[in-house]
């Protein structure tokens, strides 16, 4: 396996990352085009059988910061590892995107004369060029492609600073926490589970296929911060009823179920679970 990044990486902090027996590589998607020479020099080559993952993106300073001229970059350096993906003889290019593509695309075939709301649309446009653009090299260079979104993946330990992680730790800690007033639905699925979708996906994938990785049980911030403390607290879960409105086939994991056997297994039993033992 060979995994690309941005930071400099020792040979003992990319295991310690990704696993023993795994190359590590420093290189920025702007210079994805050296990629076949920079592999040379590591005397690692693929073959018939290998997976192009590509989760990489940025912003200015976070993820979906920035102007839409800095979230287009990411697109087009997608686009470009798509052709350097076979170039380099890979079977399967698996293209990683956000469910924020999902909903402005729904808005826009709605053609609705009121602006769009969001405080990511850069980052959501930009997605969504970038699905297309790969879409579209990928059928050019004949190399098959299947696209992924996804909607809030969190570290079981929440290790990583978010809001919805800073906001369990609080309820862990029997912290007061101001309750959100956003009625938009997410689906949070923990990172263990996400791995092995894309392991799955990497194995089983269908070509221009579009699966979403998720529980495919969506629900908004505040339903599931109550029912985060209720499991904290040791008391029986009152589950809302399922959403039945149009906006539950956002969510819908189907497809990824069917080509693949994927079910999310993994829950906010086994946060509690991790943050108790750190």
């Amino acid at each position: 396996m060979l995994c690309l990044g941005r930071q400099p990486l020792d040979q003992s902090n990319a295991s310690r990352f990704f696993g023993d027996g795994v190359a590590y590589l420093k290189l920025n998607m702007d210079e994805v085009a050296a990629l076949p020479e920079r592999m040379k020099e590591l005397s690692w080559s693929s073959d018939s059988a290998t997976v192009f993952f590509h989760f990489a993106w940025r912003g200015q300073e976070r993820l979906a910061d920035g102007s839409f001229a800095d979230q287009l970059d990411n697109a087009i350096h997608a686009a470009e590892a798509v052709r350097i993906a076979k170039m380099l003889g890979c079977a399967r290019f698996v293209n990683a995107g956000t469910l924020e593509e999902t909903l402005i695309e729904s808005f826009l075939q709605a053609a609705r004369d009121e602006p769009y709301r969001s405080g990511q649309t850069n980052y959501a446009l930009a997605k969504l060029a970038a699905r297309d653009m790969c879409k579209m090299v990928a059928y050019l260079e004949k190399i098959d492609y299947v696209h992924t979104r996804l909607s809030v993946p969190l570290a079981p330990d929440l290790s990583r600073g978010t809001y919805i992680a800073s906001t369990l730790k609080k309820i862990v800690r029997g912290e007061k926490y101001e309750a959100p007033k956003n009625e938009q639905l997410f689906d949070i699925v923990l990172t263990d589970d996400v791995a092995r979708a894309y392991f799955l996906i990497g194995q089983k994938g269908r070509n221009k296929a579009d699966y979403f990785i998720g529980t495919s049980k969506p629900a908004t911030l505040k339903q599931y911060f109550a029912q985060f403390k209720q499991l904290v607290h040791g008391a029986p879960i009152q589950l809302d009823k399922p959403i039945s409105d149009h906006r539950a086939r956002f969510f819908d994991t189907q497809a990824l179920h069917q080509d693949t056997g994927f079910v999310a297994s993994t829950g906010f039993q086994d946060i509690i679970q991790s943050v108790s033992l750190a």
